[in-house]
């Protein structure tokens, strides 16, 4: 396989069901926000990231430019997308749909997997992690087909099996492409990004043009570019390093760490942030009520507080600044909750720049290295 290789125009295309999936995880949630709903969507949300990330693992030991990987991530493709279309109606009629969509995107993993491996020192590490999640699978389907009462905690018993089968990466070395393994989850990070655009979209199109609808709006537009520059001005790139410096079994535990665990908060706090956003810009002029203030603020804190679990572990670092912006945001929340919308909006976008404009001084030259 070649070194440093990009993602390949199929690996994109699987990504765009995932970009499907996602809205309708946002979907799901609009308009119902309260403690039942987020619970059952962060559960949906995860099994669609672990889904994801199988086959972005299996990309350490197969180039999907090759005819037969990209015939199976094909397949893959075609079983994300019924996993998608079931994403609404997971906990009512398509709780069966979902379930075997599921199974059948993590099967064609593990079987493809098992096929890659087959042979080399790499099963050891196949049969420490396949077993354990393929037991969760099989949860999934029984939830799927058990009361809808029983299927959030049946499905939760699978979600605890998933991230307890991590612990094979403690023990056992995997094959990791470093720069497309950070490469793929930057690309998904840009995914989810999009739907603070889509929320921004959606609450301007048609929307009666007014000064503080303006003020909203702009406020929600700086942020989602603030946001993506949080990442990707140094972050990643720091991330992509760290991952090429390590070795063996470090190299494992580092991609599993900051990479499959630590992205997952980082993306539902984007998630949690556009639903906010778009209930902000539907009436910009009144206060947010209590859940829609703290999808909005706490989605923020959410997505702050992954990247500093990430640039701990791919730096030993403290990123201060965005901690301190965690702090004051959540100060945001507690007491400008009588705020109008847009007023609240313009605090945390000014919130966030500014911690951005402070970071950036104080290690002006470091980051001008970097860059």
């Amino acid at each position: 396989m070649p070194e440093n290789r990009s993602a390949s125009f199929v690996e994109l295309f699987f990504d765009l069901v995932f970009v499907f999936g996602i809205t309708q995880v946002v979907a799901s949630i609009h308009g119902h926000l309260d403690w039942p709903t987020l619970g059952k969507s962060a559960i949906v949300l995860l099994l669609l990231w672990w889904a994801w990330t199988q086959w972005t693992w299996t990309a350490g030991n197969s180039d999907f430019d090759e005819v037969r990987p990209r015939v199976v991530l094909l397949m893959a493709t075609a079983g994300a997308f019924v996993l998608a279309t079931a994403v609404r109606g997971a906990y009512t009629d398509d709780g069966v749909t979902f379930a075997l969509a599921y199974f059948g995107v993590m099967s064609l993993f593990a079987v493809f997997y098992m096929f890659l491996v087959t042979g080399t020192d790499q099963m050891a590490g196949f049969l420490a992690y396949a077993p354990k999640v393929m037991a969760g699978s099989v949860l999934v389907v029984i939830g799927g087909f058990v009361s809808e009462d029983l299927r959030p905690w049946i499905w939760l018993a699978a979600v605890v099996i998933n991230l307890v089968s991590t612990s094979a990466a403690t023990k056992n070395e995997y094959v990791i492409e470093a720069s497309h393994f950070a490469e793929r989850h930057a690309l998904f990070v840009i995914i989810v990004l999009g739907e603070v655009l889509i929320a921004i979209g959606i609450g301007t199109v048609g929307h009666p043009g007014s000064a503080t609808f303006y003020v909203a709006g702009t406020a929600m537009l700086v942020t989602a570019l603030a946001m993506w520059w949080s990442y990707f001005d140094w972050l990643f790139q720091v991330g992509e390093k760290a991952l090429i410096a390590a070795t063996g079994i470090a190299q494992g535990r580092l991609a599993r760490d900051a990479y499959s665990m630590a992205h997952y908060p980082l993306i539902a706090g984007v998630i949690l942030f556009a639903t906010g956003t778009e209930e902000l810009l539907a009436h910009p002029e009144v206060a947010l009520g209590d859940a829609e203030r703290w999808a909005f603020v706490g989605g923020l804190m959410l997505f702050l507080a992954s990247q500093t679990v990430m640039v701990r572990l791919f730096s030993r670092h403290v990123t201060w600044e965005r901690l301190a912006a965690i702090g004051l945001l959540g100060v945001a929340g507690l007491a400008l909750g009588n705020l109008s919308a847009a007023s609240l909006g313009a605090v945390v976008c000014l919130v966030l720049v500014a911690t951005l404009g402070i970071e950036t001084a104080r290690h002006r030259e470091p980051l001008r290295q970097l860059r």
